[in-house]
C-alpha cells in the first residue's frame, strides 16, 4: 500500500530505477560497438585497392577448382563503369563482392544505432530516421577518406548502396525481434 502510494505522486520504485539504469548501460554498449564498428569501416577505407583485391584469390582457386563451364554473357553497368561476366569474370566477382560487402556492413553500423536508441524507448520512427543518417553521415566520410587511399576511388552512389544497406538491416532486425517477440508471448 505505502508502495502504492508512492508511485501515485510519481517517485520510482527500485526495480524502475533498475531497469532505466540496466537499459541506460546497453545503450552504451551498443554505442560503444557501432564506434568500433565505425573504426574498422574507416581503417578499411584507408587500405588501397592492392590491399583489398581479391581477384588474385580468386585466380587461383579457379585454377584449383577447374571450373569448366562457359560464362553467361551478364554486363552491369554502376558509375560509369561496365562489368563483364564474360570478359573479365575476375573484375565481375569482385565488384559484386565489394558491393555485397557495402550491404553488410552499413546493415550492422544501422542495426547497432537503431538498437542502442531502442533501448532508451525512443520513438521507431524517430530510431530508423537517426540511424539512416548516421548511416549517411559515415558513408559519406567513408567515401571521403577513400579519395586518399592509392588506387581507390570515391562514389555517391556508393554511399547509396550503403543507406540501401542500413534500411535492409534494420527491417531483417525489427523482423527477427517481432518474431522472437511472438514466440515468448
Amino acid at each position: 500500500m505505502v508502495k502504492t502510494l508512492l508511485n501515485a505522486e510519481g517517485r520510482e520504485t527500485r526495480k524502475q530505477k533498475y531497469q532505466r539504469k540496466n537499459r541506460s548501460y546497453k545503450m552504451l554498449f551498443w554505442l560503444m560497438l557501432a564506434g568500433v564498428w565505425i573504426a574498422i569501416i574507416w581503417l578499411m577505407s584507408s587500405q588501397s585497392y592492392q590491399q583489398q583485391n581479391i581477384q588474385p584469390w580468386l585466380q587461383r582457386l579457379t585454377k584449383q577448382v577447374h571450373i569448366g563451364v562457359t560464362l553467361p554473357d551478364v554486363h552491369l553497368f554502376y558509375n560509369g563503369h561496365e562489368y563483364s561476366l564474360r570478359e573479365r569474370p575476375y573484375a565481375f566477382v569482385e565488384f559484386l563482392f565489394r558491393k555485397t560487402a557495402h550491404l553488410l556492413i552499413y546493415a550492422v553500423l544501422a542495426v547497432l544505432i537503431y538498437g542502442s536508441l531502442r533501448y532508451k524507448r525512443v520513438r521507431v520512427i524517430t530510431c530508423i530516421t537517426v540511424a539512416l543518417m548516421f548511416v549517411a553521415v559515415i558513408a559519406s566520410i567513408d567515401e571521403y577518406i577513400q579519395q586518399f587511399s592509392p588506387n581507390r576511388t570515391s562514389s555517391i552512389w556508393d554511399v547509396g548502396v550503403d543507406l540501401i544497406g542500413g534500411s535492409c538491416g534494420i527491417s531483417v532486425y525489427t523482423g527477427i525481434r517481432a518474431l522472437l517477440g511472438r514466440r515468448h508471448h
